[in-house]
């Protein structure tokens, strides 16, 4: 078992919405540093991730490190509206449970078909990572713990997949919440991807989780995943 961070047999309800990237700051909840940055791979706790989209990192359980805390890079907003436009939801969103369809494209492998149930949202206490954050990062924040199922449904396997970089939790319909990388062992979100040396083929399910900080006044509104052409499929968070 492998503690990590922390998914539509359904048309995506949400496809009139587009992905518009923008170079959003800390929330407006207050200052805590963070680094956003793509990779196949999670970035290593400590260090800031390079530009790019955010994602959640894979714990070992072997190390006591400091965690990364990844910034918003993206919001997804109505298209041809700015992040001060009047709120509009993502309607459609599926409940907690609901299961969607979506694409995950891997620069080796290609396009992999993935059916994603998001399975459930626990909201968890400050106290749960003080031994992982410094006091200043959790001041005002509550943690959240994203329970994500994920089954490959067509294309080529993938050695060690890591569809959780494309899951999203927002605390607005434009302001996403931090997601935190533990490269130590945290039960209350623990994660199970295939391991062995064996890819990760169709018909198989994986249980990946997330962790991630919240203003105190905001709670999560809604869990997005990225699909392919940029449209958010999206689920309420409770």
């Amino acid at each position: 078992m492998r503690t990590t961070f922390l998914l539509r047999a359904a048309v995506p309800t949400t496809a009139a919405l587009a992905l518009m990237l923008t170079a959003c700051g800390p929330d407006q909840s207050g200052g805590d540093a963070a680094g956003a940055g793509p990779s196949s791979a999670p970035a290593s706790a400590g260090a800031p991730s390079s530009p790019g989209a955010d994602f959640g990192g894979r714990t070992d359980g072997t190390s006591t490190s400091a965690p990364t805390i990844t910034a918003s890079t993206s919001a997804p907003t109505q298209a041809g509206s700015s992040p001060s436009a009047t709120s509009v939801g993502f309607p459609g969103a599926l409940a907690v449970g609901g299961k969607a369809q979506g694409t995950y494209t891997d620069h080796e492998k290609g396009d992999i078909s993935v059916g994603i149930a998001m399975t459930g949202v626990v909201k968890g206490d400050s106290a749960d990572l003080a031994k992982f954050l410094k006091p200043e990062d959790l001041a005002g924040k509550t943690p959240y713990y994203v329970n994500v199922t994920y089954t490959h449904t067509g294309g080529n396997g993938i050695f060690e997949p890591y569809f959780n970089l494309q899951l999203r939790a927002m605390v607005s319909d434009t302001d996403q919440a931090r997601k935190v990388d533990l490269l130590s062992a945290f039960p209350k979100c623990e994660s199970d991807v295939p391991q062995g040396g064996k890819d990760f083929v169709k018909g198989q399910s994986e249980h990946e989780c997330a962790i991630y900080l919240a203003p105190a006044d905001k709670p999560l509104t809604y869990l997005l995943w990225i699909d392919k052409n940029g449209t958010p499929l999206a689920w309420k968070a409770s």
